[in-house]
């Protein structure tokens, strides 16, 4: 097969697994560029050191531990899922992931951030950066929200197919229902307006074939819809997406360049700052780990700051004890 054929059905494959267009995108990327590194390894070569030899080509160029392993992940896709012959074992050399310390604001420079968002934010941007910190969210998730993920009777919020695309429930704090019942108020209004008009919402992968009125109803609606409509990135059709997560992340530098904070801080910062706050106030970490979603629950540990109660034996030798 040709170059473009066998980018296409990658394409195919990606949709059928219902796979996200970010994944499908990267994918494709890294398909492309194997691809045309492959006539610098001898043909006799297996696919496995031909694999190898790209791979280990990107660790001699110091990329990221994680820029590997996509790299990794996409090859074998196109050989399992693509070309139908599965990798065996690919030892190349493996960039090292550094242990690096997890940073958290402080409370009081959460608060600065926060106030600080109005004068840099509309309120949109505003509450989904109060739902970063007072969920623990990641910052697609907020932004992914349908109107039947959001239960303001109960306080809660659905999160579906996060990280590992797993759905998860986490608490909402009380002292937003009052801003996300006004900002379901503006989604239904978006809606309505786009259903006279005839603008669909984006509809999760096959949903949109298989429940053509979906999306044109209430349930399926973002509660944070995008303030202009844009095409599907797959199809061309012209739909109603939600908000980006680079107008949250502008939001968060400004509000914290505006609050005078020196330390880089994104989205993923705030959502650092909830675990750590929330254990130091008495959230047990298991508890933790299921509302942030993690797998295992050292990925919840390296989320908390120490909160450094031991006491030095040098204190102690000095007080005479």
């Amino acid at each position: 097969m040709k170059a473009p054929e066998v980018l296409q059905i990658l394409s195919e494959k990606c949709r059928v697994k219902h796979l996200s267009y970010a994944t499908e995108k990267s994918y494709r990327s890294w398909a492309q560029s194997y691809i045309r590194a492959l006539p610098k390894y001898p043909t006799a070569w297996p696919s496995e050191k031909k694999a190898e030899a790209f791979l280990t080509g990107l660790a001699q160029r110091d990329v990221a531990a994680a820029t590997q392993n996509q790299a990794l992940n996409a090859i074998a896709f196109l050989y399992k899922d693509v070309l139908g012959t599965p990798l065996g074992t690919v030892d190349a050399l493996r960039v090292r992931r550094p242990a690096t310390v997890r940073e958290a604001l402080s409370v009081d420079e959460v608060r600065a951030l926060l106030s600080a968002m109005p004068e840099v934010a509309d309120a949109t941007a505003c509450l989904v950066g109060r739902l970063l910190y007072g969920c623990g969210l990641r910052v697609s998730e907020p932004l992914e929200l349908r109107i039947k993920d959001v239960d303001l009777d109960g306080a809660r919020l659905t999160i579906r197919s996060a990280k590992g695309n797993k759905d998860r429930v986490v608490p909402l704090p009380q002292c937003v229902l009052g801003e996300m019942e006004a900002q379901l108020r503006v989604a239904r209004a978006v809606l309505k307006s786009d259903a006279e008009s005839g603008l669909p919402v984006a509809m999760p992968t096959l949903l949109a074939a298989k429940y053509p009125k979906a999306a044109m109803q209430e349930p399926w609606a973002w509660v944070f819809p995008a303030h202009a409509p844009s095409r599907h990135p797959r199809t061309g059709e012209r739909i109603r997406w939600r908000l980006h997560e680079v107008t949250i992340q502008r939001a968060v530098r400004a509000a914290a360049a505006k609050a005078g904070i020196a330390v880089r801080v994104t989205p993923h910062v705030l959502r650092h700052s909830y675990a750590t706050h929330a254990h130091a106030s008495g959230a047990p970490a298991r508890d933790l780990q299921e509302v942030l979603g993690h797998g295992k629950l050292e990925t919840t540990m390296r989320y908390l700051k120490p909160s450094f109660g031991i006491q030095s034996p040098l204190d102690a030798l000095a007080a005479g004890r």
